[in-house]
């Protein structure tokens, strides 16, 4: 049932009515005070708008935030926002859970690019992760919390999350035909520094942008610093050119190149079997991870205005991920199980996850008279993705009997997405209510290209279509305060690695079967919200409940007897196999606000309450996180900006029977910003202050024994700093 804290509840209703009661249409006599609610998204329609007048919740990071807060991974966007979690740490794989919705059914796009999916994405321990991105290229990043299917299609199930790269232009000021920067950069939690320079270059109607970036570093440790060593190298390659061939017709390309390798010390894959097995004794062992990601991007950009559109926008683009996990280890054996087995071992495992995307995008607006604006596009989408692992057992160099081994996880998949939509935004009562109902018709197709199963049955060829739709709302108040409403549905066909998995594990206790009886995932959103100013003071609400029907689980559906080949020993397989569950549903409450006590310096707090259950069998959803926020002071001069802030979390007893709570905390950080001169500007953060040791939810969610969360506890206080110098 849901049953958010009574005083939070109570704060922003009686927020939401206090404002609504006595707003007024204040001048704000500064207007950098109202960058927040002016900042320009385009994750809520397909085009420009400020956040103001989007009928929907949608959390920015914008290219000051991010320097601000030193971002320099995925893992550290949105820290300060309780509503958004980002799963895994530099070199590990990383994912985005919203409202505690996450994995796969959160889609992630690119300057409109779809981005690689994960693989056992979950969004807890996945195995390959979607962080593959430079911080440091990003203008902005958007998440539009929530289904928003009717305009992005499958896989916008939980929300988007948006990254917008940056152009020439927003280096080049003021006529320049020339600029860059050189950044130099150090995390103590790490050791991780990095070095980057980008060169911005206009001529005629010709602008480029090239980003060259380097980092390296160690792994994100624990309090204790008890975590398997790593050794981290990345570097990318950013390169984005813009023909303009008027002031309002442009040609863009775009090459984003990433790459990280990740060595350690460890082969827990591998080897973790026979860490405790009578008479094997592990040698040697190492991992090497490396990840590679190109995007390649030609855009078309106009606001010529003609009888079809006002603004139009056409893409062709390639996005090809690649991840290659390369595990070894040497045992000594001297063993008899039945059968004496005494030699020097070499294990090998190479696993490699490759998925490539080709796509065309296109969107337009147009506005037909003072009350309608349309907007309406075509998006075509095609994926190829595998799996392969491949096993060696090799003794003195000569191959044991059955080696190499080679199996796929799924059947090389290739997916064909195509969709239409359709919306129209209604202004009415002199454009104090704005209504925009939208829809988008798709269709999928998913292919195994023939492959069988170990039955020999072929596996299925799935063939959906789905209509999406949506509608929201958006009441000015006044010039200053509005509220809004929406609906919302979301859909999700099965993913290839969840409907084709044959994985069959026996020698740890289970194994999991092919399903050709899946339902796509549903979703269902309700909003409402009140976000605005009076004065100095800003503010935002939005209560949200969302239903997810069809939900994709793991369920038991035999159990089986196995003799393990090492022991000759016979033990219980479980097998399991993914099924549609009826449903799920999330709800929760969210606030913000922020008051500015002068022109230097203001005070802001924000908060949310998640809630979520599987409704079948009344057991939490480990992906929800207690209820936590953000409170503190912000500094602003001319040459010197600073952040004082609490993190903070409440206890999360909302877990389920075996596992244990979680404690809440409170964690101090300061954020610090100089510029010696209009060229050099120094950032500096020191997080964790107090030095707490405590434990995200996230990270503890499901433990069975307290003694095992000191595994997962955050690292203590901490010190980073940034150096540019811009010329």
């Amino acid at each position: 049932m849901f049953m958010p804290q009574r005083a939070l509840l109570a704060s922003a209703i009686s927020t939401a009515l206090f404002m609504t009661s006595n707003v007024y249409a204040d001048d704000i006599a500064d207007s950098a005070v109202n960058t927040d609610l002016e900042v320009i998204v385009v994750s809520g329609s397909k085009t420009e708008k400020p956040l103001k007048d989007v009928a929907g919740s949608i959390s920015v990071i914008t290219q000051e935030d991010l320097e601000k807060q030193l971002v320099n991974d995925m893992s550290q966007l949105f820290k300060y926002d309780p509503s958004i979690q980002v799963t895994g740490n530099t070199g590990n794989a990383q994912n985005i859970i919203v409202r505690g919705m996450g994995g796969d059914r959160v889609l992630m796009i690119k300057d409109g690019m779809r981005m690689n999916e994960g693989y056992g994405a979950n969004g807890l321990n996945d195995i390959v992760g979607r962080g593959f991105i430079e911080t440091d290229t990003l203008k902005q990043v958007e998440v539009a919390k929530g289904a928003t299917s009717s305009l992005y299609g499958s896989d916008a199930l939980g929300g988007i999350v948006v990254f917008t790269t940056k152009n020439a232009s927003d280096y080049l000021v003021d006529g320049e035909t020339f600029a860059g920067n050189v950044k130099i950069g150090y995390n103590d939690i790490g050791k991780q520094s990095h070095i980057s320079t980008t060169l911005a270059l206009a001529t005629g109607n010709f602008e480029q942008v090239l980003n060259l970036n380097y980092r390296t570093g160690e792994e994100t440790q624990n309090y204790d610093g008890t975590r398997p060593a790593l050794d981290i190298e990345s570097s990318s390659l950013f390169y984005k050119a813009n023909y303009n061939f008027s002031t309002s017709d442009t040609l863009s390309f775009t090459a984003d190149i990433w790459n990280q390798e990740v060595v350690g010390d460890t082969a827990y894959g591998l080897l973790e079997y026979f860490r405790n097995l009578e008479g094997y004794d592990i040698v040697k062992e190492s991992n090497n991870s490396e990840k590679d990601n190109q995007s390649f991007q030609l855009r078309y950009h106009s606001e010529t205005a003609t009888l079809l559109y006002d603004v139009l926008n056409v893409s062709l683009y390639q996005n090809t991920t690649e991840q290659e996990d390369i595990e070894y280890g040497q045992l000594d054996i001297d063993a008899n199980f039945g059968f004496p087995i005494v030699e020097i071992r070499d294990m090998y495992k190479t696993a490699v996850y490759k998925q490539k995307t080709l796509g065309f995008l296109s969107n337009a607006s147009l506005s037909l008279n003072d009350t309608h604006t349309i907007g309406y596009g075509l998006d075509i989408e095609t994926s190829e993705s595998k799996r392969t692992e491949v096993k060696l057992y090799e003794v003195e160099g000569t191959p044991k009997d059955g080696y190499p081994q080679e199996t796929n996880k799924f059947p090389t998949t290739d997916v064909f997405r195509a969709g239409v939509f359709f919306n129209d935004e209604i202004s009415l009562l002199n454009n104090k209510l704005v209504v925009t109902p939208g829809a988008r018709f798709d269709i999928y197709e998913m292919d195994p290209n023939g492959a069988l199963k170990e039955d020999g049955n072929p596996f299925k060829k799935f063939d959906e279509n789905h209509l999406s739709l949506n509608i929201g709302a958006l009441y000015k108040f006044s010039d200053t305060v509005a509220g809004f409403a929406q609906y919302g549905q979301g859909f999700k066909v099965p993913a290839y690695d969840l409907a084709y998995i044959e994985h069959d594990n026996s020698i740890y206790g289970y194994r999991i079967v092919p399903s050709d009886d899946l339902s796509p995932e549903e979703s269902d959103t309700f909003e409402l919200g009140l976000r605005g100013h009076v004065g100095d003071l800003f503010f935002s609400t939005a209560i949200y409940y969302n239903q997810f029907d069809n939900f994709l689980a793991t369920e038991l559906i035999d159990i089986e007897s196995s003799v393990n080949p090492y022991t000759g020993q016979e033990a219980q397989v479980l097998v399991y196999q993914y099924q549609n569950i009826d449903s799920v549903t999330l709800k929760g409450v969210e606030a913000s606000v922020r008051y500015h006590l002068n022109d230097s310096v203001s005070v802001f707090a924000n908060a949310a309450y998640q809630d979520g259950e599987n409704d079948d069998t009344g057991e939490y959803l480990n992906s929800i996180t207690p209820l936590s926020g953000v409170a503190g002071i912000s500094f602003e001069q001319e040459k010197l900006s600073a952040e004082l802030i609490l993190n903070w979390a409440d206890r999360m007893d909302k877990v389920n029977e075996g596992s244990v709570e979680i404690a809440g905390y409170g964690t101090v950080d300061l954020l610090a910003t100089y510029e010696f001169t209009d060229n050099l500007k120094v950032n500096l953060a020191l997080t964790n202050l107090a030095d707490k040791e405590y434990v995200q939810y996230l990270n503890g969610a499901g433990h069975k024994d307290s003694s095992t969360l000191s595994d997962v506890t955050e690292p203590g206080r901490s010190f980073s700093a940034t150096l540019r110098y811009t010329f």
